[in-house]
């Protein structure tokens, strides 16, 4: 701290004893000021185990940083993302597209296997109804040539 003393509009003494009080004062106003600066920098608190505290802070930090470093995603730059993240959506819909061709085929031939089981069934179906038709007509002309047959024997 600098202390700024006002000039004297009167010209200096050339008196010496008045020259050595002043130096005197003014060495005793510089003691005082460093006897102060020595109280204050006493009074100060002890920083260093605080220092030492945010020292290995960083240095876990910084250990930190070159274990993330040597990742491969923090190698990709924006542009390398949306090229990986392109040619995966490609695989993946190729993918996609394949299994949608496989359900596709085997939908097909369940159809194709259900279809069979309803035309089966109704060759079935008609079978036994042309069966019982068969059977009736049959029957039926059986019954007209006996009657035939027994009205020419009598």
């Amino acid at each position: 701290m600098t202390v700024k003393r006002p000039r004297s509009p009167t010209p200096p003494a050339n008196d010496a004893a008045a020259a050595f009080d002043q130096l005197r004062s003014e060495v005793s106003l510089l003691h005082a000021a460093i006897e102060g600066l020595i109280a204050a920098k006493e009074k100060l608190p002890d920083y260093a185990p605080t220092l030492r505290k945010i020292e290995a802070r960083l240095d876990r930090i910084d250990q930190w940083h070159a274990h993330i470093a040597d990742k491969p995603a923090m190698l990709l730059t924006p542009e390398g993302l949306v090229t990986r993240l392109a040619d995966a959506a490609i695989v993946v819909r190729a993918e996609d597209r394949k299994a949608i061709g496989d359900a596709r085929d085997a939908l097909s031939r369940e159809l194709g296997r259900v279809e069979g089981m309803i035309k089966q069934r109704r060759s079935t179906a008609e079978q036994d109804w042309w069966v019982t038709w068969g059977a009736t007509g049959g029957l039926l002309c059986g019954m007209f040539l006996s009657l035939v047959g027994v009205s020419l024997w009598i």
